[in-house]
């Protein structure tokens, strides 16, 4: 295995681009290919052109220096449909040291996850900065306080959503879980999709309240996901590396498409597929789908459930099944993998635990 580690103090080149795309994808599996093809190919030619970026975890960076997280919020084919200008990210982190009136030293995820995993190694090129190796999700969540940092009790503003069209939305709020409710609206105007500037604060806070080492993270995985087509040897590589395990190997049997009305604050609709397990002990798998899948039913018992992190892998292809490629009669592995430990306390799985996708179970890790 060829894989290396990027550490504390490394750099982000435009050949670690790659990995690191794809391991953003293992870490939000919902998510198919919309609006990543633009982004991929102007952050690797961005890289070229100005050179690597500085990758430092938050305590190799002085305490009192100013950090900001960014992600891209709104849909991803909004993305796909209106490509960047090239300018969102870096612009939305200058209107946030508007506001605060501090310059930021340092740039992070929101989520290291998705295209949101490649929106901050943009604007620390072209701002010139540090990446910090953290996040506020190691994975992604549907809302925008779904974060370490909204535990750790840092303020989530004051935040700027900016878009393709030039134009901005600045937010301040005393309720963290107000900021998706106010920007939803705002970003349809701003062209469906927007660059999300938040959490702007030290990286001393930063030392506790985020999630270290999760982009280096990302490459490491991305590298795995690219190096084996061999599913056994990947799955194994990725216990070793993410500590995943796998629930079960299937066909799918069953589809059901946004299929159940749901009255519970994700903006997601409720659908499940039905896994017929191979060899094993042959049971039915039943899949409960959101933005995500968010619980695993072995014969009708829950064997893993978010904040989990479950994926599924194509066995005959050897890489990651998203949910919109999915088709009866596929065979695939259900993989489930931990999430950080901040998320299997009492406040994280009130946030973001089976009980907040309408499932009121509880999670496996607590009983």
């Amino acid at each position: 295995m060829t894989s290396r580690y990027v550490g504390a103090a490394s750099s982000v080149t435009a050949d670690d681009v790659p990995a690191l795309v794809e391991g953003a994808k293992f870490y939000s599996p919902a998510v198919g290919d919309a609006g990543w093809i633009s982004l991929v190919s102007w952050t690797t030619e961005l890289l070229r052109r100005n050179g690597p970026v500085v990758l430092v975890r938050p305590d190799a960076v002085a305490p009192q220096t100013r950090a900001v997280a960014l992600c891209a919020i709104g849909s991803g084919a909004a993305l796909a449909d209106l490509p960047p200008a090239g300018d969102e990210f870096a612009l939305a982190v200058r209107e946030v040291e508007h506001l605060t009136r501090r310059r930021a030293g340092v740039v992070y995820p929101l989520a290291a996850a998705t295209v949101s995993a490649l929106v901050p190694l943009v604007a620390a090129a072209q701002l010139e900065v540090p990446l910090l190796d953290a996040d506020g999700m190691g994975r992604t969540f549907a809302l925008i306080h779904h974060t370490s940092m909204h535990l750790a009790g840092l303020p989530i503003g004051p935040l700027v959503a900016r878009g393709a069209t030039g134009e901005s939305i600045a937010l301040s709020v005393h309720a963290a879980a107000r900021a998706d409710t106010l920007l939803r609206g705002g970003i349809d105007s701003l062209g469906g999709w927007a660059a999300l500037a938040a959490y702007p604060c030290t990286a001393g806070q930063l030392r506790t309240a985020a999630l270290p080492g999760t982009v280096s993270r990302l490459i490491n995985v991305g590298r795995l996901l690219l190096e084996s087509g061999d599913t056994e040897i990947l799955i194994g590589r990725l216990a070793a590396v993410a500590g995943c395990r796998r629930i079960g190997r299937g066909r799918i049997v069953e589809l059901e498409h946004l299929s159940r009305p749901s009255d519970v604050t994700i903006p997601a609709h409720p659908s499940s597929v039905v896994i017929d397990e191979v060899g094993g002990h042959g049971r039915l798998l039943r899949l409960e789908l959101r933005s995500e899948i968010v619980a695993v039913f072995a014969d009708g018992a829950l064997a893993a459930a978010a904040p989990d992190l479950i994926c599924l892998i194509d066995v005959l292809r050897g890489e990651l099944a998203t949910l919109d490629s999915l088709e009866p009669g596929a065979l695939v592995d259900v993989l489930v993998m931990p999430a950080d430990a901040v998320w299997y306390s009492a406040d994280g799985l009130a946030m973001v635990g089976p009980g907040s996708h309408g499932i009121p179970l509880d999670h496996p890790r607590r009983r």
